[in-house]
């Protein structure tokens, strides 16, 4: 006789008093393993928990409810194929039958902009509309598997469970023998623990995860409210009330001991303890604290990365991200950023589910757009690629006008959607590099690539445009000081900084075309024009820096210095030029800028950079003093004149010669391997007079093409990465080269 192994399901029930004070009639707390009075009076304390078994309902009624749901499932399919439009048809179907799936609030949200309306930017890609006869969700092959504890598993097309949810199969799902296919993942995801086989010795019980105790109630309640007023309000990776609650439970007799939980906690209370250091005169207790918490949330880390698999894991490393964002070491910032972007996309948040205007379904937008900012922003920054796909994902951009209004800033009377505004920047970002600057683009044509330059120019141009004029991005930007005002420097500090990359690819693209037809393409000229101008714009916003905080400085500090690279390279190129004197000034502003933050924290990737932007300002003024002997009294060539004499760089060479200007320009990393850099060999060209009105000189008249294509990419565009070693440098005659600041190979 055949048997179910088990008919009854055993619960536990908790008490909520212990023994002792069952017996003593007093109010019990329901501590564990010791409740308060129990501890106040050294009394014995155990709990009587209850085993209460219940009977499972008969298999009949079972079956009679399967058989109900296919009968409703056939009749909303029929009805989606005769026309009728039906949200969440398909993709529902596979989403929102299992018992761990979350009740929707009665917010009103919108519904997400169709990409296809309102403001669009040329270039960028367009997730296609609903509204047409297709819906996106009858092609979809993906499959996302929702456990009970909110626990999420993600399998795209090129997996073989794809095949249980693809469309081609509704027709047969009406068949008894093949509609089980279908609700295959649906019956395995309750039974199936996504990721709960962890050795016994791989887990850390929660004590072993406090180095800070956390405050008391009243103390972490404050300290999460001003974290939502501050920095959550501009980048909304939480839900304040959602957060809220699981607070209260913190603290209540049954708390959250998961990891996710622990590092979302930790991480809150970090950057709010961090935000009172700014604000406060005496501020080494609320470091002290900030750190300690971290602390906390890198203790649980690793069951994170073990055995969770939700959206509150996404977000405790998307806030670990974000607060090492603001340190001397950015390596955590790369490992934590890249976590968060392959756990976001193994629950499925880089695909839009499909579950409308839900705020649920808004706040794992929010989060997904969080992990991507961060990526493309470390992807256009040290040049490596991004996480994500350019072309894998369609979720829709953060809602304009969300009801509780995260995300939205309100500057100098300005009210401005800033979250969605960064999310936009980020699409442009990642649009640049994949335009620009991957290996497939050297086989590109001279024509082909500067079409691809415009097309760049004309999505940053689009998106500047989106801002109020008050807001945009220029070379005197002013404004009050306020907290907000931090978070729109960073801003300008990006959108600056990736326009006036576009110089570097625009003079090699112009000297390929000299080269090649013995002419210049004078379309180009208005680019490198404006590029320079994006760079002093972003040299011109340092003087804001000082008011924001001890450590905001290392937030931005990559900015201003990729800034002055194509100033000082103008200068090398055209040391002539009208604008020569004052660019130089503002090169030297970004050593000076550099020199005071090596000096507070010594040791960081800082003296590196601070060594490479050296050189290349010495370079630029001896370029300058050359070209301009009669100006020799310009404030520029009166700083640092000790610098220009005689020295023996760290490979024996004594640099006594007249400087050339070609041979100062720094040496293209990406044309030869690191290990031998040292040993490598460029032909130096002397750039002759008079120079030419369009201002590309013949730089690399006698170089490949494909050999200096990372002329496109900052000088230094890996300087962010804490490595053991640095690439060592070839004999450049007349460039001194540094020998305290650079890394040991």
């Amino acid at each position: 006789m055949n048997k179910t192994p088990s008919s009854t399901t055993n619960i536990i029930r908790r008490a909520k008093a212990c023994n002792t004070c069952r017996r003593k009639k007093v109010k019990c707390d329901g501590k564990r393993p010791i409740c308060s009075p129990c501890h106040a009076f050294n009394l014995s304390c155990g709990y009587q928990d209850v085993m209460d078994r219940r009977k499972r309902e008969s298999r009949t009624y079972v079956e009679q409810l399967e058989k109900r749901i296919e009968k409703m499932q056939e009749q909303l399919e029929s009805l989606t194929r005769s026309g009728t439009q039906i949200q969440r048809g398909v993709e529902n179907t596979r989403r929102s039958t299992s018992p761990g799936s979350s009740v929707e609030s009665n917010t009103n949200y919108e519904e997400p902009e169709d990409p296809t309306d309102g403001d669009k930017i040329p270039g960028m890609p367009q997730v296609p509309s609903d509204k047409g006869p297709h819906p996106p969700t009858e092609n979809d092959q993906s499959i996302v598997i929702d456990a009970q504890d909110g626990k999420m598993r993600y399998f795209g097309a090129s997996s073989a469970f794809s095949a249980l949810t693809n469309a081609e199969l509704n027709r047969l799902e009406a068949q008894p023998d093949t509609g089980v296919w279908r609700r295959a993942p649906q019956r395995s995801a309750n039974p199936w623990q996504l990721s709960s086989w962890i050795p016994q010795i791989l887990r850390d019980g929660l004590e072993r995860r406090i180095f800070e105790p956390l405050p008391c109630k009243d103390t972490t309640v404050q300290l999460v409210r001003e974290y939502f007023t501050t920095f959550n309000q501009a980048l909304p990776l939480f839900e304040e009330a959602s957060f809220m609650k699981s607070v209260d439970r913190q603290y209540s007799w049954n708390p959250d001991n998961s990891a996710s939980w622990w590092i979302s906690l930790n991480i809150a209370l970090a950057i709010s303890y961090r935000e009172r250091a700014h604000a406060s005169s005496d501020a080494s207790d609320n470091w002290k604290k900030s750190l300690g918490h971290v602390k906390n949330a890198l203790n649980a880390v690793v069951d994170v990365f073990l055995q969770n698999t939700d959206v509150a894991a996404v977000q405790g490393l998307l806030g670990l991200a974000l607060y090492f964002q603001g340190t001397p070491n950015p390596q955590a910032l790369l490992m934590f950023a890249a976590a968060a972007m392959r756990l976001a996309q193994s629950i499925g948040l880089h695909r839009e589910n499909g579950s409308g205007a839900s705020p649920e379904a808004e706040h794992r937008r929010r989060v997904y757009w969080i992990a991507f900012i961060l990526d493309s922003d470390i992807s256009i920054r040290v040049g490596r690629p991004p996480v994500q796909d350019f072309e894998d994902y369609d979720t829709h951009l953060p809602t304009e006008n969300p009801p509780d209004g995260r995300g939205i800033l309100t500057i100098d009377g300005t009210r401005i959607n800033f979250f969605r505004l960064l999310a936009q920047l980020a699409q442009i970002q990642r649009l640049v590099y994949r335009k620009l600057y991957t290996v497939t683009v050297r086989r590109e044509s001279s024509d082909d690539v500067i079409e691809r330059i415009k097309s760049c120019e004309d999505a940053l141009l689009s998106w500047k445009n989106t801002l109020h004029s008050r807001l945009q991005p220029q070379r005197r930007f002013t404004c009050k000081p306020t907290y907000f005002l931090q978070h729109v420097l960073r801003l300008h500090f990006a959108y600056n900084c990736c326009y006036s990359n576009l110089y570097q690819v625009c003079v090699f693209q112009a000297n390929a075309i000299e080269r090649s037809r013995q002419g210049t393409d004078e379309n180009i000229a208005p680019i490198v024009s404006r590029s320079l101008d994006a760079a002093r714009s972003a040299l011109a916003l340092l003087s804001h820096v000082p008011s924001l905080g001890s450590t905001y400085k290392w937030n931005i500090i990559y900015f201003p210095a990729a800034a002055c690279v194509p100033l000082a390279l103008r200068i090398l190129a055209q040391p002539a030029h009208s604008d020569a004197g004052d660019d130089l000034s503002m090169v030297q502003d970004v050593i000076k800028f550099l020199t005071c933050t090596s000096s507070e924290e010594p040791n960081t990737y800082v003296d590196f950079v601070l060594g490479m932007c050296s050189d290349l300002e010495r370079s630029a003024r001896r370029a300058f003093l050359t070209a301009q002997p009669a100006r020799s009294h310009h404030p520029a060539i009166m700083q640092n004149n000790e610098n220009d004499r005689p020295s023996t760089s760290s490979l024996g060479i004594n640099q006594t010669t007249a400087p050339n200007i070609s041979d100062a320009l720094p040496t293209p990393f990406g044309s030869v391997s690191a290990a031998n850099m040292g040993s490598a060999q460029f032909t130096n060209v002397t750039p002759q007079g008079p120079y030419l009105d369009n201002g590309f000189l013949g730089l690399f008249n006698e170089v490949d093409q494909a050999a200096n294509w990372q002329w496109s990419l900052p000088p230094f565009w890996n300087w962010q990465d804490l490595v053991s070693g640095a690439p060592s440098f070839p004999v450049v005659p007349g460039v001194d080269i540094p020998e305290a600041n650079m890394p040991d190979t």
